[in-house]
């Protein structure tokens, strides 16, 4: 893959236990094929040693939990072998245009989303950890901290709570506009209906994205393989 800036990029995403299937890493390699020129390597920190093409596993078979979401906070390893600056997926995203700009001209910045609640709440400034990038090796203390004291640090409610505790005066925001909560900035969450313990969309929409948006989040439900919006099936593939 080429490109004329030597910057190189470990594009990152967590799949542990039977929330996500294999296609969601697959449909992530995908997107990032077509929406990133800089040089990069795709890598899936999991606990599946079942290999999947075009992507690096890292098989960490004791780092998931039986509750909560933790699984982020061993991207902070620093024994891991990542190199570059680190872009980080939640598997639950869409991207559908180019991602370059995500990760050129930051330098050892830690960027993050700023929370989709700014949406109800303008002034609202908490970390959405769906989409994250920082210089491989920097910030060890998520991880170390964590370590030393696993019980005291998980009754915060999951890992994006504690690399917000740990870091959050080293994180700067993407602009808002960039990366969008597709249930309620693409959509509206009045659009969605509770039915069998999950939310889903009432109807099938033919959606407009945002003139500098690249990519959606469909944080909580419903997830991109319950959508059937022309945007998510044209994108998410």
């Amino acid at each position: 893959m080429e490109s004329s800036n030597t910057e190189f990029i470990t594009v990152l995403c967590v799949k542990f236990g039977p929330l996500y299937t294999k296609d969601y890493v697959e449909k992530l390699r995908n997107m990032v094929r077509r929406h990133l020129t800089v040089p990069y390597e795709l890598v899936c920190l999991t606990d599946d040693q079942h290999p999947i093409d075009g992507v690096r596993s890292i098989v960490q078979p004791h780092a998931g939990y039986q509750k909560g979401w933790w699984h982020k906070v061993h991207m902070f390893d620093p024994s891991l072998n990542l190199k570059g600056r680190v872009l980080y997926f939640d598997l639950d995203v869409v991207i559908h245009n180019n991602i370059d700009k995500l990760v050129l001209g930051y330098e050892n910045k830690f960027l993050g989303i700023r929370d989709f609640n700014r949406k109800f709440n303008p002034s609202w400034s908490i970390l959405n950890s769906s989409v994250m990038s920082w210089p491989a090796g920097l910030h060890p203390d998520i991880y170390t901290v964590f370590k030393n004291d696993t019980k005291k640090a998980m009754k915060l409610h999951g890992d994006q709570d504690w690399i917000w505790q740990v870091a959050k005066t080293r994180i700067t925001f993407w602009p808002d506009k960039w990366l969008q909560s597709y249930k309620w900035e693409i959509r509206d969450r009045n659009e969605l209906i509770y039915e069998k313990g999950k939310r889903y969309f009432r109807n099938v929409k033919n959606t407009k994205m945002p003139q500098d948006c690249s990519v959606c989040v469909f944080h909580g439900d419903p997830k991109p393989s319950e959508v059937f919006d022309p945007y998510v099936v044209d994108n998410w593939c």
